[in-house]
């Protein structure tokens, strides 16, 4: 029978060898030349390699703690292979494709959920992606489709609408991008055979026409809520973070059921984001006292009201409140500076009447 030596030094070995199979795991990864993702339970990006970020089209600082199907056609699909890679020992592969821009690159994604004995503190999922076997070329930039703005003349009014819809960005997300007012984007529309007035915007939109990949998706509070849990171990939920974004607890249970975000919301999402992963520790909590500065400049108790709408009650000492009186059935009033009235006293003669017995007539004798 071995001894408990024996096992105990057995054991270790053991230990060294998961250690030295998840170093070899993470080396591969990263030297892999096709896409790679390492992803949390949920589906958020914590590692690409660099062929992973150019299948997207997002640098990694930019792409990790957003959703891997957010870069995915079949963003549905690969959610329901992905929540399911858990409950399975081997290997799930399935049919999807990139999304860059206005085109799509076909792939195949294979996952697996990696052991919670080679990683107990923190269960991830692999994720790589192979070419299919009939995929077609890689598209060019000879075989890119040519610009939608006319390079004969000046971007006019009548050039901003066809271009939104390529990109596929509505009027606000458009306008943040090119940090113009949306009441400016419609005074050029109108002007449709007018050059816009600023040249700036017009390079702008003539490089995002000439390459559509640069527009940056959205991020989502989802992703910010899975950065959070995986980079500073804060447990936040889509009612708290609503408060922390500057909105009520309701736009938290939206969120939850999966419906996007305002684009202001979005906008906040992608700075906190590079706050995040780009910035020191420190930089979330300096966030979070501008978060409680705002609150006490409009006077709201975040932290007891869970609400921007409800403020805090005044301190000053409230005046004692005057004692109710029990309601009572109103007293008679009595007229003042005149003398209570008494019955009136009878005279003693009608009292005499009264009380003395009716005195019968006198009888006639009979003559």
């Amino acid at each position: 029978m071995a001894s408990l030596e024996n096992l105990t030094q057995l054991l270790l070995s053991s230990l060294e060898d998961v250690a030295r199979l998840v170093s070899l795991l993470d080396t591969t990864m990263q030297h892999l030349p096709a896409p790679a993702f390492e992803l949390s339970l949920e589906g958020a990006i914590w590692y690409l390699n660099q062929a992973a970020s150019e299948a997207i089209g997002v640098a990694p600082q930019q792409a990790v703690g957003t959703r891997l199907t957010t870069y995915v056609t079949d963003s549905l699909m690969t959610q329901r292979r992905i929540d399911a890679l858990p409950q399975r020992s081997t290997p799930q592969s399935w049919p999807d494709a990139w999304r860059r821009g206005g085109d799509t690159q076909p792939c195949r994604l294979t996952g697996f959920a990696l052991p919670r004995a080679l990683s107990p503190d923190r269960p991830r999922l692999i994720v790589w992606s192979e070419p299919p076997a009939n995929r077609p070329p890689d598209p060019t930039a000879d075989d890119r489709s040519p610009p939608l703005i006319p390079t004969d003349r000046l971007l006019c009014g009548q050039d901003l609408d066809p271009l939104r819809h390529k990109l596929g960005l509505g009027v606000n997300r458009l306008c943040e991008m090119l940090a113009i007012s949306a009441v400016t984007w419609y005074a050029w529309r109108r002007q449709s055979t007018t050059p816009i007035p600023s040249r700036t915007t017009a390079l702008h939109l003539r490089l995002l026409d000439a390459l559509p990949e640069l527009v940056q998706l959205g991020a989502q509070p989802a992703d910010l809520q899975e950065a959070l849990r995986t980079h500073r171990g804060l447990d936040v939920t889509f009612t708290e973070l609503a408060l922390w974004m500057g909105v009520e607890r309701r736009s938290g249970y939206t969120w939850a059921h999966g419906n996007p975000a305002s684009d202001q919301v979005q906008a906040l999402t992608r700075t906190l984001l590079r706050v995040l992963f780009e910035k020191p520790r420190e930089t979330w909590d300096q966030y979070r006292e501008l978060v409680a500065q705002q609150a006490r400049l409009e006077q709201v108790d975040l932290a007891t009201m869970k609400s921007w709408t409800a403020t805090v009650p005044d301190a000053s000492p409230s005046p004692t409140p005057t004692p109710s009186i029990p309601h009572q059935k109103p007293a008679r009033r009595i007229a003042r500076n005149k003398p209570a009235q008494s019955p009136p006293r009878k005279s003693t003669t009608q009292a005499a009447k009264k009380d003395a017995s009716p005195t019968p007539p006198p009888r006639k004798k009979p003559r």
